[in-house]
Order: C-alpha cells, then sequence, then structure tokens
C-alpha cells in the first residue's frame, strides 16, 4: 500500500513590507513560483490549490482562486478562496491537505497574499474583525479589545509591563537575521525604545503591535509517495482548527475557564493537532505563535500548552523562547518583527518552520529541531488554527 502520508513538498515566501511597485499579481507569482520550484515539480503537476486573503477589497479583486491559477500558468483543477481573517492561511493548508487526503488531488497549492498597501488605511481595512452590530458602534476596535486582554492578563496573573514587553524584543532579535523582514540587519530594540514608542491603545504601546504589510507564502502539499524531493519534504503530522465567541461578552463563560486572558481555542486545537501527530506539548521543539500584539503571544504560547498559565511572559523574560532557550519561538520575527501579510501570516510561519526542520534557518537555526508547530489566530481571538511539523 501506497503511503498516504501528506508532506509538505516545497515551500516560497515574498519579503515583507510596504511595495508601492509591485501589485498582488507580482507577490503570488514570487511565492507560488517559488514554492513550485522548491518542491522539484513543474506547474502542471498541481491540480488544486486554496488561497487566503483578508482585505481582497484593498486591491478590489475576489475570487482569488481561479485568478491565482491563471497567474500561475497552473492546469485546470479545483481552485478557491478562503477568509478566516488572520488564521485564513493556516485554514487553507488544511483544506489543501483535505484535498490529498481525500484521494481527489495529488499535489496542492496553498498560498496567502495580503497588499495592505494598496488600504487608503491598513488598520480601517481590518475594523470589520469585530461584531459588527454590537462592537463597532460602540466605538471598540480591535486594537481596542486586544488592550482589555492586555490589561486583564496583567490584572489576572500579574504579569509586568516589562515582561510583556520582552516579546517584542525577542521578536525583533530573530527578525534582525531573517533577510524576509523589514528588520533585517537593523538593530534590535530594548524595553525603554519600546515604552518611549507612545500608546497604541493603553496599555499596549505602539512598539508591542504587528505590523500590517504586503506579502506573500505558498505551500505544496503531496502525498509522501509522490514528494519529488523526499528528502527534504517535512510531514505536516497534524493539522486542527477551532472556534470560540468573538463578541467579547462572550469569551466569560459561566462555569468554564473562559477568560479573555486565555486561549481556550488554541489550547483545543493544540489537542486534537497533538493527538493526530502521536506528540505532547513537551515534544516541540520550536514554535510560532499568534502575537498580533505582545499580550497575545504569550497568551497563545500557554494555548499550546508550551508554558503554564500565566507564566509565558516571564519565561520569554527569562530567555525562554530565546535561540538557546527551551523552546525557541517566533524564529522569523513573529508579527511584530517580520510583519503581518494578515491573509498570508498563517502560510508564513509554515515556511518557516519547514526551514526550521530542514535546517535552512540561518543564523535563527534551532539546533537539532525535529518538530515544529505553528499557531495561527483569526479576529477578536475567535479561532485558532494549529499544525504539527515533523522531520521526516
Amino acid at each position: 500500500m501506497s503511503d498516504v502520508s501528506v508532506m509538505i513538498a516545497g515551500v516560497g515566501m515574498t519579503r515583507h513590507g510596504f511595495f508601492a511597485d509591485k501589485s498582488w499579481r507580482d507577490l503570488v507569482s514570487e511565492a507560488g513560483l517559488a514554492a513550485i520550484a522548491d518542491a522539484g515539480i513543474d506547474a502542471a503537476s498541481v491540480d488544486g490549490g486554496v488561497v487566503s486573503v483578508t482585505a481582497p477589497e484593498a486591491f478590489e479583486q475576489q475570487n482569488l482562486g481561479p485568478l491565482v491559477a491563471d497567474e500561475l500558468g497552473l492546469q485546470p483543477g479545483s481552485f478557491s478562496q478562503v477568509v478566516a481573517a488572520c488564521a485564513g492561511g493556516t485554514l487553507a493548508l488544511q483544506h489543501a491537505a483535505n484535498m490529498v487526503r481525500s484521494g481527489r488531488h495529488q499535489c496542492v497549492l496553498a498560498l496567502g497574499v495580503e497588499k495592505l498597501s494598496d488600504a487608503a488605511s491598513p488598520s480601517d481595512a481590518l475594523l470589520s474583525y469585530l461584531d459588527q452590530e454590537f462592537e463597532s458602534p460602540a466605538g471598540f476596535d480591535y486594537v481596542d479589545t486586544m488592550a482589555l486582554m492586555h490589561a486583564r492578563y496583567m490584572q489576572k496573573y500579574g504579569a509586568s509591563p516589562e515582561q510583556i514587553a520582552s516579546f517584542v524584543v525577542r521578536d525583533r532579535w530573530y527578525a534582525s537575521r531573517n533577510p524576509k523582514s523589514p528588520d533585517y540587519r537593523r538593530p534590535e530594540t530594548n524595553i525603554d525604545e519600546i515604552f518611549e514608542s507612545g500608546w497604541a491603545s493603553r496599555p499596549i504601546h505602539r512598539a508591542e503591535c504587528a505590523r500590517g504589510c504586503d506579502g506573500s507564502s505558498a505551500v505544496v502539499v503531496m502525498r509522501k509517495d509522490r514528494a519529488a524531493s523526499a528528502s527534504r519534504a517535512v510531514r505536516l503530522a497534524g493539522i486542527s482548527a477551532a472556534h470560540g465567541a468573538n463578541y467579547l461578552g462572550n469569551k466569560f463563560i459561566p462555569g468554564s475557564d473562559g477568560d479573555i486572558a486565555e486561549a481556550p481555542q488554541t489550547r483545543l486545537a493544540a489537542e486534537r493537532a497533538y493527538a493526530e501527530a502521536g506528540i505532547a506539548a513537551a515534544d516541540v521543539d520550536v514554535a510560532q505563535v499568534h502575537d498580533c500584539f505582545s499580550v497575545m503571544g504569550a497568551i497563545h504560547l500557554e494555548g499550546l500548552g508550551l508554558f503554564a498559565k500565566g507564566r509565558a511572559a516571564g519565561a520569554v523574560a527569562e530567555g525562554a523562547t530565546a535561540l538557546d532557550g527551551i523552546v525557541p519561538a517566533n524564529t522569523d520575527g513573529g508579527r511584530i518583527g517580520l510583519g503581518h501579510p494578515t491573509g498570508a501570516t498563517g502560510l508564513s510561519i509554515i515556511v518557516e518552520t519547514v526551514s526550521q526542520l530542514r535546517g535552512e534557518a540561518g543564523q535563527r537555526q534551532v539546533r537539532d529541531a525535529e518538530v515544529g508547530v505553528a499557531q495561527s489566530m483569526g479576529g477578536n481571538n475567535a479561532i485558532s488554527a494549529v499544525a504539527v511539523l515533523r522531520k521526516d
């Protein structure tokens, strides 16, 4: 019997930043063709695809699935678009994996793209993440709701502003070593500089926010017995997603551990993905988590079971997620350091994890990495997707 294991055979990613001279088509072509070449196949081998985008209205284009297929010169097949806020890229990968597992497709491309520089205001382009009937009319935006989560985390667990801001320091350290980041080769930052950056929405400083930007990432998914570059292919060992309340008031669930300072969706998705992969949190060698704001990085590290509730911020400050720490995390620079092309982010973390497991991450390479976990969050901490990758 042939091996039906789902493999990530190829990856590709553009540099992140604002590119006024490039269109979304340019970004898609760069990442998509790079992933196909990396897989050691030709475009004719791809018989399906899923495209993630968060704000297509920024470049006034919907139905990206077939358009991306046309742009890349792919053969007719099943090409569709998925929208799941910032978790969309990981959901696209889940759909691609299921297409391969079904036996109806042999080689599927999962691709994410965002062109936020085309929006009049990147922040305004993302305001619809909130509940439009109850929260937005009250004057909230997603930064305000994350500020409430930040304040609640400090109040509930006694974390200090310095501990939470340490996530930014670590992100920017990794980003300065990542050629895909706008921070590449730039000086590292420190707590004082973060605190001097001004308020985004108190207690969040501007430097503690992810930087919405342009970018594209792509992944080629195949059955193991069809992966041309088997020696470099990485096993998609487990993948799952879980949703919960988007409306802020519904995040406090009587009789449960629901709390805006926690990530129950991440915990549930991680438990499912770990079980599918046959691992435990203690087996994870390298992690990528969704740090749209500094505190969310800590919250999701805890949701993944890598640290106990309320302990991640302090652990990061003590160096636990550094390159020589117990669980190196956000080795690509995170959403704060690398940048956050929202629809592509859920796949950019997969690209980074594959690079780590292949031993191709250069100055930020984690020694002997064999198991990686990648987590992305969508909306107002309303959905979380977790993928477990293993060196095959």
